[in-house]
């Protein structure tokens, strides 16, 4: 976990005190070639900005929280090409997912 207060490794969770780009490493060599996932908006945002997402999933749910951060802000970034790679709905829910193209 990405923190800027790192704590004691426990329950399996390692907080890290690092660069974004030192933070994903470590979790990919922790991954051992398996995929790793990234939450949070400031986060994801900051990973698309550094070139470290090849995918983007979204569960797009019909609630409007009307506060918070914008889900895709990469500022100061060049826009950010995505290709659609599937979009299947179950009753409410829409689950959206793309490839970033570089």
């Amino acid at each position: 976990m990405l923190t800027h207060r790192p704590g004691e490794a426990t329950g399996g969770v390692t907080f890290l005190s690092s660069s974004v780009g030192e933070a994903v490493a470590t979790a990919k060599d922790a991954a051992g070639g398996k995929d790793v996932g990234v939450f949070g908006a400031d986060l994801a945002g900051q990973c698309i900005s550094a070139g470290l997402v090849d995918e983007i999933f979204v569960h797009l749910v019909p609630v409007l929280l009307g506060d918070g951060l914008r889900l895709f802000s990469v500022t100061g970034s060049p826009p950010v090409t995505l290709r659609k790679t599937r979009c299947e709905g179950a009753g409410q829910i829409t689950d959206l997912s793309f490839a970033v193209l570089r």
